[in-house]
């Protein structure tokens, strides 16, 4: 029996010794846990599979999809903005509730102070009205203004399918109906006056 309380109280005190040597050893700077922690780095909101809807005198003008939302708020070293990390589907409506042009990206931010959006990353906007397409990796879209720019290259194909390029970006409205190309080139198919 005797035995039998020695092999017990050593199978007991070598785990015991071992997790106080353990919890003796480790090292932990309180700032390094609280920089871990902080709770003003985490976003206000994480949403998955959103759907939001912009409106002009209950009118809808655009409609954003997105398959994660993270807002952020404002701190002392950084300004309010809303992050789409996994992208985005964008669809631009004319006044009468016709779809004019569609934008998607694979990352996308909007900066509440400046009401500007940033999309990059396999930029595609689409102009249903016009039948043209623009590619680019940077775009950006002032939301007052309503208008879309880059400084970037973009590519833009168009409704006869030939392409025109624009080395140093362009600008344009936010439906993309009307255009600026920075140092184009390309070809246009250009018809004859007839006499």
């Amino acid at each position: 029996m005797k035995d039998n309380c020695q092999t017990l109280l050593k199978s007991i005190s070598i785990p015991v010794l071992l997790g106080l040597a353990m919890l003796f050893s480790c090292e932990n700077d309180i700032s390094e846990v609280r920089e871990l922690t902080d709770a003003e780095d985490l976003p206000a909101i994480h949403a998955t599979n959103i759907e939001t809807i912009y409106s002009d005198s209950s009118i809808v003008r655009l409609k954003i999809t997105a398959p994660e939302l993270l807002e952020f708020t404002e701190k002392e070293d950084r300004p309010a903005y809303i992050e789409f990390p996994k992208g985005l589907h964008a669809v631009f409506y004319s006044q009468a509730q016709v779809i004019e042009s569609t934008m998607d990206a694979e990352y996308a931010i909007f900066h509440h102070k400046t009401e500007k959006f940033e999309a990059r990353r396999n930029v595609v906007v689409k102009n249903h009205a016009e039948k043209q397409e623009l590619y680019t990796e940077l775009l950006y879209w002032n939301k007052e203004k309503e208008q879309i720019w880059t400084d970037k290259f973009v590519k833009i194909i168009q409704p006869d399918g030939l392409p025109i390029y624009g080395d140093e970006g362009f600008e344009a409205d936010q439906n993309f109906t009307r255009y600026r190309i920075m140092k184009s080139r390309g070809s246009l198919e250009v018809e004859e006056e007839k006499k």
